[in-house]
């Protein structure tokens, strides 16, 4: 924060004696810890106000984006079903191709991983 030496601070001990008095000089330092207290307080509450309106302006940038994503799917859904209602009621089956490959063609081939055996039993 501030980068006081140890000559500074005797300056302003000084200062603060004769300006203020040795009698009313304990009173005038609670006042200022009061008085920075409230002011480091009030920029505390400052900063969380601005963090809190940046999350929530975030939040509704990305309610709105997901909003838009779900209304695109959507879109998309409803033609590809209107395309397979318009296929069926047309004669034509959309081929499945799926389907038609069976399930065991479908995945990858397996790995084959080498098995070592031990020939001598641990002592």
């Amino acid at each position: 924060m501030l980068s006081l030496g140890v000559g500074e601070i005797l300056v302003i001990a000084v200062v603060l004696v004769v300006f203020v008095g040795p009698e009313r000089l304990p009173h005038a330092l609670r006042w200022a810890g009061r008085t920075y207290g409230q002011v480091r307080r009030a920029a505390d509450d400052m900063r969380r106000a601005f963090v809190l309106e940046a999350d929530r302006q975030d939040a509704e940038e990305r309610y709105r984006k997901l909003k838009d994503e779900r209304q695109r799917l959507r879109e998309e859904r409803d033609a590809a079903l209107q395309a397979a209602i318009e296929a069926r009621a047309a004669g034509l089956e959309p081929p499945d191709e799926a389907a038609a490959v069976p399930f065991e063609e479908q995945l990858p081939p397996a790995r084959q991983v080498p098995v070592e055996v031990a020939t001598e039993t641990p002592e």
